[in-house]
């Protein structure tokens, strides 16, 4: 049974103020020492458009996952999906600058 979306969403999601927390633990110390660094500012815009959701990053990789016909369409796996091939192609981005 086919459940396609016949009109376009277009979703822009900003990540503000974002902090990374990690933990060290020295073999000297008892206990481990919480620290943390800011990421800067994301956005990504998310489009669902049919049966097929696209993310881009706000460095332009863009991720695509479509649905076939006879599948039920799902906007959550679809952001998952297109989000991790976004962020594939973002980090292979980031490789090459390392790299050269």
């Amino acid at each position: 049974m086919s459940n396609q979306v016949n009109e376009s969403e277009v979703k822009e999601i900003v990540y503000s103020e974002v902090r990374q927390y990690f933990s060290e633990k020295s073999n000297l110390e008892d206990e481990p020492k919480v620290s943390s660094f800011r990421i800067r500012e994301k956005k990504e815009k998310v489009i669902h458009n049919g049966n097929a959701t696209i993310v881009i990053l706000d460095d332009e990789s863009k991720g695509v996952a479509k649905c076939d016909d006879i599948d039920e369409y799902d906007k959550v796996k679809g952001i998952k999906i297109a989000y991790i091939r976004a962020k594939m192609k973002s980090l292979q981005k980031e490789l090459n600058k390392l790299v050269k």
